[in-house]
């Protein structure tokens, strides 16, 4: 099979293949415009758009007989009104006053001065704009129903020691998937064998393939562009990450902000203005046909569109740069965020100690009292363990893993055993007490310092005598300092960290990233009460965590973020946004893109209070006629759909450099 290209893969039904396919060729155009071209406004527009052009032609042809003319621009009105008249008494029926009554009106009063054209081009227009919102949202349900053409339809799977070709419906966490080149990943899951350059960019925004290997973590509808692996499935369809994308993206479209709730409000209030309007206007002018301008001028579709449009297209854009976003009310509220709170362990830092300094506290070599505390602690699966060996590989050293019988273990104080014929201890202080070690006042004294300075220290003792300080660190993520820079610049004012490690520990951590406040040693319930209190002072408040014990905080947080595909399920079930890279300064971005959405809605609010008021200013004096005024009306609503959709292509402002 040839490499796929970086192209849009999408599933071949009939053999399960991913082949590569050009993005613009993934949604053919009828798939996305059809439906709406095929409903009732799409059928009406056309047919009233038809029926005038006719009528027209007859009438400049000068064709006999001349009545005919007339005719069939009346029924292009006809044909175009009556769906408006129709949606206009589902309003009243529902007693509600929307803009279906105002058009209804206007082509009435249309039709009694004889001004069939006018009625006509009103009605398409009126049509024809129903016709671009649905379109919009139309489009962007094709976008997220295309998601699902990054999962093949079948995966290989094994069983029985074979390989086999299933279909996706058939694949339960804990099998194991091969993928090869080209091909896209069926599961989220963890590799169990190969080593792969993974491309994430639809799902994560990272445009940098990942090279993975055993004991990775990978998602779902990720491009494996070179090696091959063996995947052990963890989630699969509508739980895997992918199928997390889609149902956010679908809530987001179905959900109404508070700020669009509030403007389709105050569209309701504008009806019976609007007709107060037109019969004063009548009354003031004595022309019927001022008063019809003003009713077509004044519907609030422009109004109606501001917002919503806005609102989708925000969430779109993030959804592009592995943002999921719960709708446009969450992008309002994180519009507004002025303080947060971190999680630390898995969010600001790594969550495993690395070694940061070996001291030798005798007249063994530092690299010897590596060696020796490395030799014992290969055999144990401790975090600090892992962390010693890791850093004696690093330093390129010759140890002998001491024989089993010899290694032991004391929970919570360290391991002892033989390496070399040698008697090799390494843990707490109270570890070498039990084994007849005597520690310095000195050492402890230096001990002390460490542990005072938020770092972790472990004593490695040789044949009885204290012969090293292992000093580790939990380290911070790369990107933690950038995202603290990123959220003052974002206009944060208040960075807080909430965690449940040691006090000095965290404060190490918050004094080296640049926050403003540390509570440490809490419990979830203890970083709820936290989030709780920074609220009451009367500041919008996100939290940003990734673990279980993060859910509580997230769940009384204004704005939830979960960070990582890693993130625990219970807490990308309590998120109003997951990132889905593990890159934290694409948690500033979330705050950034809701920013930049409400400056697209205020802007579109402003430009439809100014242009309906300038075109119902001209059509109540006569200076335009209806025919204008409805050109005039749907131009707004294009020009609020185009401003819109500039949010597509949002990208965030460049970081200046500075420190990691």
């Amino acid at each position: 099979m040839a490499e796929a290209s970086p192209s849009t893969i999408v599933a071949s039904p009939a053999s399960g293949v991913s082949e590569a396919r050009p993005l613009h060729r993934r949604w053919p155009s009828w798939r996305v415009y059809g439906p709406v071209l095929r409903s009732p406004e799409g059928l009406a527009a056309l047919a009233t758009a038809a029926l005038a052009l006719a009528g027209w032609l007859w009438s400049i042809a000068g064709l006999e007989p001349a009545a005919v003319s007339p005719l069939l621009i009346a029924g292009g009105a006809f044909a175009g009104g009556g769906v408006i008249a129709a949606g206009a008494v589902r309003g009243l029926r529902r007693r509600e006053l929307n803009v279906d009554e105002l058009v209804t009106l206007a082509l009435l009063a249309s039709l009694l001065a004889q001004e069939y054209f006018s009625a006509a081009l009103v009605a398409f227009m009126m049509l024809a704009g129903k016709v671009l919102e649905d379109l919009t949202a139309h489009r962007a349900t094709a976008a997220i129903e295309a998601l699902g053409t990054l999962l093949p339809q079948t995966a290989r799977v094994r069983r029985d020691g074979h390989f086999l070709s299933r279909p996706l419906g058939e694949i339960a966490p804990g099998d194991v998937v091969l993928v090869r080149p080209g091909e896209r990943i069926p599961v989220d899951g963890v590799v169990l064998a190969g080593r792969a350059a993974v491309d994430q960019a639809a799902l994560t925004g990272e445009s940098v393939p990942v090279a993975v290997r055993a004991g990775d973590r990978v998602l779902a509808g990720a491009l494996v562009q070179e090696g091959a692996l063996e995947v052990e499935a963890t989630a699969v369809a509508a739980e895997s990450v992918l199928g997390a994308v889609s149902r956010f993206a679908a809530e987001a479209i179905r959900e109404r902000a508070p700020v669009v709730r509030a403007a389709d409000r105050y569209a309701r209030y504008v009806t019976p203005a609007v007709l107060a309007l037109a019969g004063l206007t009548w009354l003031v002018s004595g022309r019927l046909l001022n008063a019809v301008g003003v009713l077509v001028a004044a519907c609030p579709c422009v109004l109606v569109l501001a917002t919503p449009t806005a609102m989708v297209a925000g969430v779109v854009a993030g959804a592009r740069r592995g943002l999921l976003v719960r709708g446009g009310a969450r992008l309002e509220a994180a519009a507004a965020v002025r303080v947060v709170a971190l999680d630390k362990t898995g969010t600001l830092t790594l969550g495993e100690p690395a070694v940061v300094e070996v001291r030798s506290l005798g007249p063994r070599a530092s690299q010897e009292v590596l060696a020796a505390a490395a030799a014992v602690e290969a055999l144990s699966e401790h975090p600090v363990a892992r962390a010693i060996v890791a850093r004696a590989r690093a330093e390129r050293l010759a140890f002998a893993p001491a024989p089993a019988d010899t290694f032991s273990a004391v929970p919570g104080l360290g391991v002892c055993g033989l390496a070399d014929g040698r008697r090799v201890a390494v843990g707490t202080v109270d570890l070498l007490a039990e084994l007849g070690v005597a520690v310095p006042d000195s050492v402890q004294a230096m001990l002390d310092q460490v542990h005072q300075d938020g770092l972790m220290g472990v004593l490695v003792a040789i044949d009885g005598d204290v012969a090293g300080l292992v000093t580790l660190a939990d380290r911070p993520r790369p990107g933690a300092a950038a995202l603290v820079r990123a959220l003052r610049r974002a206009g944060v004012e208040r960075i807080v960290m909430l965690t449940g490690d040691a006090p000095a520990v965290a404060r190490a951590v918050g004094r080296r990233l640049g926050i403003d406040e540390v509570y440490a040693a809490l419990l979830p319930r203890d970083k709820a009460r936290w989030v709780e209190q920074l609220r009451a002072a009367g500041k919008r408040v996100a939290m940003i965590g990734d673990g279980v014990n993060d859910a509580p905080a997230l769940a009384v947080a204004d704005v939830a973020v979960a960070m990582g595909t890693s993130a625990a399920d219970i807490t990308r079930h309590a998120a109003d946004i997951v990132v889905l890279s593990n890159e934290l300064p694409r948690a500033v971005e979330a705050l950034l893109l809701s920013r930049a959405t409400m400056g697209v809605v205020w802007q579109n609010l402003i430009i439809a209070g100014i242009w309906n008021g300038v075109t119902i200013a001209a059509a109540a004096t006569g200076l335009i006629p209806p025919v204008i005024a409805a050109l005039a009306h749907n131009a707004g609503s294009v020009l609020v759909v185009v401003n819109a959709a500039r949010l597509a292509g949002w990208q965030p402002p460049r970081e200046e450099p500075g420190p990691a």
